[in-house]
């Protein structure tokens, strides 16, 4: 059973480590270098978010029509996959949970969030990502809708890295 793993940029070699991800999306600031880690997947395989794309002042910057694609390609695989940005909190989870919904076509969106919220209460996914998503994945609101219905993150100075099994 494929995994999606949410990290810390902190954590990512760990995580590579452990779990060998075969694909990657990562979040990184213009001023950051590009781990090792990920450097080695093939181009197919990692999907970079960053400067232009991510800005904190404009997280619309943050979605790229991109990112359907490259889920899908994802989903195709059965391998695992491995979300990272600095803290692990809300960018990287709505993709996380953008990636099940790919990956879980007919699946219950409230049923994807509470399997997200019990796995990382921390998390707090980016609302503005997951209506893109929701409108390029034809999800008639019902994504978004299942974010708002999510109770409130527990708040966190470190995310821990989170592990999520996907049918």
């Amino acid at each position: 059973m494929p995994k999606i793993i949410v990290s810390s940029l902190e954590k990512l070699e760990e995580v590579f480590r452990l779990h060998e991800p075969r694909f990657a999306i990562s979040i990184l600031d213009a001023k950051d270098e590009t781990p090792a880690c990920l450097k080695a997947l093939p181009a197919d395989r990692h999907l970079a978010l960053g400067g232009g794309d991510c800005d904190k002042k404009n997280d619309a910057e943050c979605w790229r029509p991109d990112i359907v694609e490259f889920a899908t390609h994802w989903a195709a695989s059965g391998e695992n996959i491995v979300v990272n940005c600095h803290r692990g909190v809300a960018r990287s989870m709505a993709l996380a949970y953008i990636l099940i919904c790919v990956k879980e076509e007919g699946a219950c969106e409230f049923k994807i969030a509470e399997r997200l919220r019990k796995a990382a209460p921390h998390a707090d996914p980016n609302l503005l990502m997951v209506s893109k998503a929701d409108e390029a994945l034809g999800r008639d609101d019902r994504m978004v809708a299942a974010m708002l219905d999510m109770c409130p993150c527990s708040s966190t100075v470190a995310a821990p890295v989170v592990v999520l099994p996907v049918a």
